[in-house]
């Protein structure tokens, strides 16, 4: 893979982590600080702050004299009349309104100065929501037991690209576009990431019903090609849930053996841990399902767990945002969301082309009967997900 895609072509590319060794080292560094359990909460260890502070600058005070000089030096001293409000930032990407401007008085708003700041911080705040515009930001905490340890557990943020079609001697000119962003836990499997990943074609309808589109078609391409892979430093690891899954991996595997590519190894998708991982942040892996839908994933961020994030169990893997992307509609009347797909299709100029319910209807089917020759099937927009 990195004979393809050169890392050190890319700035923003990190080395190889190993999830496991390092987060281990990293909260065994940080429980010598003290205990991570009640991070945030300050009133259960008062003492043993004040301690190691008076250990700290090797000197002994009173429980008066210390709360006479954390009273000092507390932040509180800092503030100022008219100061904005403290900001929430418990959701970071909620970009309007984070952070609230104190009211100019009356007297400077002529001055010149304030006025260009006042533009400047419009300009600031509006590239911010652009920046943004093309994600529905999530809240998926629905249970709220507290049964994950802070500093024990850590998060892997991964972004689900929307699956591409590369087609050789050809270029693409639009860049990937993020579908999803998807946050697990470092404990689970892939198959959790697997599951909460979703895709359109998941839902197609694999049976041809231009004959009776009447008929009541239960079954999807999910249920009836179950097999896929995640592709993730030179291994293919592989779901084999159901017994009738195939390696997607083999031929490419073999290909590559033919073209000195290699070696790649193999893998149990639903025996394989993220913490058993060794990944780079920022770095395209690859998850293939459905024969051939390809989408890119990326690492995009490793961190451990906060009182701020949710402690409950049940609430990952989540998925924190979803693309706002613009829906299909019909190309015959161009005003509804398309709900059927024709294919070789001889009276339209279009290959595959998109219908509404009243448009497929009406156009393809007289009386109920089928009008020329063209294939069909249920079509499931992106947008309804």
């Amino acid at each position: 893979m990195e004979s393809v895609y050169q890392k050190e072509h890319c700035s923003w590319v990190s080395e190889k982590i190993c999830l496991r060794d390092y987060f281990s080292a990293f909260s065994a560094a940080i429980s010598t600080i003290g205990s991570c359990k009640n991070i945030g909460s300050y009133t259960s260890k008062v003492d043993e702050t004040n301690n190691n502070i008076m250990e700290l600058m090797d000197v002994s005070f009173t429980n008066d004299e210390m709360k006479i000089l954390s009273e000092t030096c507390s932040i509180n001293q800092l503030k100022v009349p008219g100061e904005p409000p403290l900001v929430d930032v418990k959701c970071v990407k909620a970009r309007p309104g984070l952070y609230d401007k104190s009211r100019i008085p009356e007297a400077a708003s002529d001055l010149e100065t304030i006025k260009r700041l006042s533009k400047r911080i419009m300009n600031v705040e509006t590239i911010g929501q652009l920046k943004y515009r093309s994600s529905i930001w999530l809240r998926d905490d629905l249970f709220q037991a507290a049964d994950l340890e802070i500093g024990k557990h850590f998060l892997v943020t991964v972004r689900v690209y929307h699956p591409f079609c590369h087609k050789i001697g050809m270029r693409n000119t639009h860049g990937p576009r993020c579908s999803q962003e998807i946050v697990l836990l470092g404990n689970q499997m892939l198959t959790d990431l697997r599951d909460k990943i979703l895709c359109p074609s998941d839902l197609a309808v694999s049976s041809e019903v231009s004959e009776n589109p009447d008929q009541n078609v239960t079954q999807k391409t999910t249920d009836e090609y179950k097999s896929g892979f995640i592709f993730i430093e030179d291994t293919f690891y592989s779901d084999y849930r159901d017994p009738t899954n195939r390696d997607y991996s083999r031929v490419i595997r073999e290909w590559a053996a033919s073209h000195d590519l290699g070696p790649f190894q193999t893998g149990v998708m639903e025996k394989t841990k993220f913490e058993a991982l060794t990944v780079r942040l920022g770095y395209p892996y690859v998850y293939q399902h459905q024969g051939n839908c390809e989408h890119l994933i990326v690492f995009s961020d490793l961190r451990l767990l906060h009182v701020s994030d949710s402690l409950s169990l049940q609430n990952y893997p989540c998925c924190r945002s979803i693309s706002s992307a613009n829906a299909r509609y019909c190309m015959i009347c161009n005003y509804y969301v398309a709900r059927w797909i024709t294919f070789e299709n001889e009276r339209v100029p279009f290959d595959p082309c998109f219908f509404c319910e009243h448009c497929f209807r009406s156009y393809n089917y007289v009386d109920g009967k089928k009008v020329g020759n063209f294939k069909a099937y249920p079509f499931y927009d992106k947008t309804a997900l």
